[in-house]
């Protein structure tokens, strides 16, 4: 099963950048939380539900023209799965092109990612999954 999480958490990533938010979001449990790190300026907290991160993908759209998220690293971690992304957008409002490296835990059950966490670094997120380096 848990390569089977790997390939959810691949296809939603090339979801949202074909800008498919359906697509995304297919996979996600009617019970689905995501929390933030709160490094990005206006995207603090926990989003719940598909309502809920539908409205932080949105958010995203709006401020940055062509957001995309790089999966560079997709960890198998059981029902969890690691996820090593960068973050991408030009700031629609200043142009300025920004990145941020972001570390996610997706957690998976029965086939539906129910939780999602961001780290700000790879120890916290592989902490969170219960590996060590």
């Amino acid at each position: 099963m848990s390569e089977e999480n790997v390939e959810i958490a691949r296809r939603a990533y090339e979801a949202f950048n074909r800008g498919d938010l359906q697509a995304m979001v297919a996979d996600l449990a009617p019970n689905f939380e995501y929390a933030t790190t709160g490094a990005i300026p206006g995207m603090t907290g926990v989003y719940r539900g598909v309502e809920g991160i539908l409205g932080f993908l949105e958010w995203m759209r709006s401020e940055f023209e062509r957001p995309r998220i790089e999966a560079h690293e997709l960890v198998d971690a059981g029902d969890q799965v690691v996820a090593a992304v960068t973050l991408r957008g030009r700031g629609k409002q200043s142009g300025v092109e920004a990145s941020w490296d972001v570390w996610h835990v997706w957690t998976m059950e029965h086939g539906k990612v129910v939780h999602g966490q961001a780290f700000t670094s790879r120890e916290e997120a592989l902490e969170a999954a219960g590996l060590s380096e």
